[in-house]
């Protein structure tokens, strides 16, 4: 896959900020997700699972994460190989969020109040 066919969204739900991921062709493809380490998280796992090639790859942690980290469930994520993204692979590239939702319904709110 050479370029990112999915779209990263940000989004309000319920007055909470929201990443999730959705396809020009499917639309929203996967639930609701509160930060961007677990967008990134989705996005690297969705790809990893949909890849039909032969990975070459022994591991799915990033090599280039620190020796030193804690090696916890919740340290994990908070290491995980979004810290130093200099792969090539599309799944090691930083996130940019391609649209945000939110200043335009946080505009909104505000109308509500201030009316």
């Amino acid at each position: 896959m050479p370029h990112r066919t999915l779209n990263l969204i940000k989004d309000l739900d319920n007055l909470k900020i929201v990443y999730y991921w959705a396809c020009p062709n499917q639309g929203k493809v996967s639930p609701n997700l509160p930060t961007l380490l677990h967008a990134s998280e989705w996005f690297i796992s969705h790809n990893t699972a949909k890849y039909t090639g032969i990975e070459r790859r022994k591991t799915m942690v990033d090599r280039r994460r620190q020796e030193s980290a804690a090696v916890t469930a919740e340290m994990d994520l908070v290491y995980s190989r979004r810290l130093k993204p200099e792969g090539r692979r599309v799944t090691d590239k930083e996130l940019t969020i391609d649209l945000d939702l939110t200043l335009d319904k946080l505009s909104k709110i505000k109308q509500g109040i201030l009316n």
